[in-house]
Order: C-alpha cells, then sequence, then structure tokens
C-alpha cells in the first residue's frame, strides 16, 4: 500500500506543471462561458480539474511510459493523486479569486 501512495504522490508532482498549465488555460478560455451560464463555483472547479488530470494523464503516458499503455491500477492511482494534488491548487483559486464583490 505505501508503495501505491509515494507512487501516486510522486507521479502526480512530477506532472504538476501540464496540469497546471492545462486548467489555467481552459479557465482562461472557457471560464467566462461558464461565468455567464451561471454554472456554480464547485463545478467549474471540477471541470477545471478533470482538464488537468487528462493533461497530467496524457503528459505520463506520453513521456514516462512512451511504450506500453497505462494499466488500470496505475490509472486509478494517478487519477486520484492527480486529482488531489490539482484540488489543492484550483479549489482555492476558483473559490477565492471568484467571490462575490460587494
Amino acid at each position: 500500500m505505501e508503495k501505491i501512495i509515494g507512487f501516486m504522490f510522486e507521479k502526480s508532482i512530477v506532472n504538476v506543471v501540464p496540469i497546471l498549465i492545462a486548467a489555467l488555460a481552459f479557465a482562461y478560455l472557457a471560464g467566462p462561458v461558464l461565468k455567464r451560464i451561471g454554472t456554480p463555483k464547485l463545478v467549474r472547479s471540477l471541470i477545471y480539474m478533470l482538464i488537468g488530470v487528462s493533461a497530467g494523464l496524457w503528459s505520463y503516458s506520453t513521456f514516462d511510459i512512451p511504450d506500453r499503455a497505462i494499466e488500470s491500477l496505475e490509472f486509478a492511482a494517478l487519477s486520484g493523486g492527480m486529482l488531489l494534488l490539482s484540488g489543492l491548487f484550483i479549489f482555492p483559486t476558483v473559490l477565492l479569486r471568484n467571490r462575490d464583490k460587494n
């Protein structure tokens, strides 16, 4: 179990740059549209996180293991770790940055 948790966090931290770049780019391009249609902050955060995790998984499969496919346990561990890590950055940013100004 310790090896799986170590793998989750090691690979998530290594791939944090593509996660944050993809989430930031998507938030910059699609954020105003999502705000305009009335999407709640929590849902927008989850959308940005999923975009970031998909970019992190793409980066992992392309650069870390180019000669093989991601196995199911590996996919679950990576997705969980990347969701946790991206949540540490994205949730506070969206929730604090987008407060209603009175």
